[in-house]
């Protein structure tokens, strides 16, 4: 009558409801005989009988519970310390276990998915109820897979603790599935895993010197190929560092083209005179900061050393130093303003002679605006000719007769340099109408000019090489990068020339990045599964529960 359940070795006997949520099933064990797990001397003598109750699958959405008979046999060998023996059923359930195999591999599955936490509230809907320990538990009991080994492996490193502890992926590009994780990003531990997977022929890697090193001590005959994008990212840092030293002088530039038809604001409504005073304070100290940095750089200290006397971050006290002028903040592209649609009407009144704030806001309300007198008096603030009839007599200034009667003309904010920089490597197509403009307003300056142009020519070259490769001979991009490195090393622009110096360093690898389809593309996409893992496990992914989650779930 039950014969269709999968029980090996055993019989179900009874199937009845043990409550409004749960079946459970009477077993008996059917083996004829059974060895002895001591001296393996085989036996039919039976000495007793005891139950075991183990859970199993669900079935139709209800818990499964077992009564499973279990039989003790007399061991036949008097030579033999036992003298009983509970029957072994490998097949079905392990000794002094819960469940049955198939249960444990379902929960474990689901943990493996889920972590500990999730896989414990899913669980109890799924009719397998568990703790979150024991889903662990069954999480770490999984053998893990004996996987082929590698021939083209993708490195990078991963935060275990951001800004601390940091470990190392490796990716099996070929197979498209993590291969392993280290527990640090040095270098030999790097060149010991390469050392024992002697299979390993190209490694895709970022620019790291460790990384670098480690495959050269590792794997000494490997292809190293640099990735395409982190070439791209690493020459728009080193824009970024050196228009950050330019970016108040760029700023005087003026803009490109006629911006005059359209007025619109270029920065923030001034505000009160104690928040221009702790403005001006805390320039003072950035200041103070940078004087500081530049009169230590220029005694021979190392960026490290001023970092930790002065209790800076490295890339300020880098941005400080590379800086040949102090930099000033970019200023702050502004926010949507209830006055913008107006702004027009309200110039034109202003142009007209019109100074009373009041008045002016009255007619804009007339017009629909909804806001308060107060943002019409911070727009008439800094055109009025002379002082407010309500001002108080301490604050009103003798303005001289020859004070201004037209508005300042309003320059468009420059970008941050971090922005510029991103511009200078984009494709010209790709850049809307106002990244356009800012971008040939600073090409006004020469020298920026020409950085452009070899940024662009570089960019146009790396990502060619990403979507072209087939279409072109692997010799036409290796002579356009050796041209563009020459031109680079001497155009007289010193980020250009620290870069181009760079890449002549690890030239190999950027040349088999140019000829070479393999990138780290694929290693960024399983370090942002790694960290959705990470981020599932509640404080729980040390280092070994985490590798073996990574590594199952691959």
């Amino acid at each position: 009558m039950y014969e269709h359940f999968p029980f090996p070795a055993c019989r179900v006997e009874q199937v009845s409801r043990a409550g409004p949520e749960r079946v459970e099933l009477a077993v008996r064990a059917t083996q004829p005989e059974a060895c002895c797990p001591t001296c393996l001397t085989p036996s039919n003598a039976i000495h007793s009988y005891y139950r075991r109750h183990p859970a199993d699958l669900p079935t139709l959405g209800q818990a499964v519970s077992l009564t499973l008979a279990v039989r003790r046999f007399h061991c036949r060998n008097p030579a033999c310390p036992r003298q009983t023996f509970a029957e072994p059923l490998p097949e079905l359930l392990s000794p002094r276990a819960r469940r049955p195999q198939r249960l444990a591999s379902a929960q474990a599955q689901v943990g493996i998915a889920l972590g500990g936490e999730g896989a414990a509230r899913l669980l109890p809907r799924l009719a397998m109820a568990t703790s979150a320990d024991t889903v662990l538990r069954l999480v770490r009991s999984l053998p893990l897979l004996t996987l082929e080994a590698p021939r083209i492996v993708g490195v990078d490193d991963w935060a275990l603790k951001k800004g601390q502890t940091y470990g190392t992926i490796l990716v099996d590009l070929e197979a498209r599935r993590v291969a392993d994780l280290l527990p640090d990003r040095t270098a030999p531990t790097f060149a010991a895993w390469l050392q024992d997977r002697s299979s390993v022929e190209v490694i895709a890697r970022d620019r790291s010197s460790e990384y670098a090193r480690g495959a050269t001590l590792g794997a000494p005959d490997a292809v190293q190929v640099a990735d395409r994008w982190h070439l791209l990212d690493n020459l728009r840092q080193r824009f970024a560092r050196w228009l950050a030293g330019l970016h108040g002088r760029l700023g005087q530039l003026p803009p490109v083209g006629d911006n005059g038809l359209r007025v619109q604001r270029t920065g923030a409504y001034p505000r009160t005179r104690a928040e221009e005073a702790a403005r001006a304070q805390s320039r003072a100290r950035r200041m103070t900061l940078y004087e500081e940095v530049r009169r230590r750089v220029g005694a021979g200290e190392k960026l490290l050393a001023i970092s930790r006397a002065m209790g800076l971050a490295r890339g300020t006290v880098r941005h400080y130093a590379s800086a040949p002028s102090f930099p000033e903040r970019a200023a702050r592209v502004p926010l949507a303003s209830k006055l913008d649609p107006y702004l027009q009407y309200l110039e034109t009144r202003w142009a007209a002679g019109c100074e009373n704030a009041l008045a002016l806001w009255r007619e804009l309300r007339a017009r629909g605006f909804a806001g308060s007198s107060q943002q019409v008096r911070r727009w008439m603030r800094q055109r009025r000719t002379a002082p407010a009839k309500t001002t108080p007599h301490r604050w009103r200034l003798a303005l001289p007769e020859t004070a201004a009667v037209h508005a300042p003309v309003p320059v468009p904010t420059l970008p941050s340099a971090r922005q510029l920089a991103w511009l200078m490597v984009q494709e010209p197509e790709d850049l809307d109408e106002a990244q356009a403009a800012s971008l040939a307003r600073i090409a006004q300056d020469e020298e920026v000019a020409r950085a452009v142009g070899l940024g662009r020519r570089l960019a146009a070259l790396i990502r060619g090489c990403g979507a072209g490769r087939d279409q072109r001979p692997a010799e036409e991009p290796l002579r356009t990068f050796e041209s563009w490195l020459e031109e680079a090393r001497c155009c007289g622009i010193t980020a250009l020339e620290t870069f181009a110096t760079g890449l002549r360093q690890e030239a190999a690898a950027v040349r088999a990045a140019l000829t070479l389809p393999w990138s780290s593309g694929q290693t960024e996409g399983h370090i942002a599964k790694l960290k959705l893992i990470k981020r599932q496990m509640y404080g729980r992914a040390n280092f070994d529960l985490l590798r073996r989650r990574v590594l199952l779930a691959a």
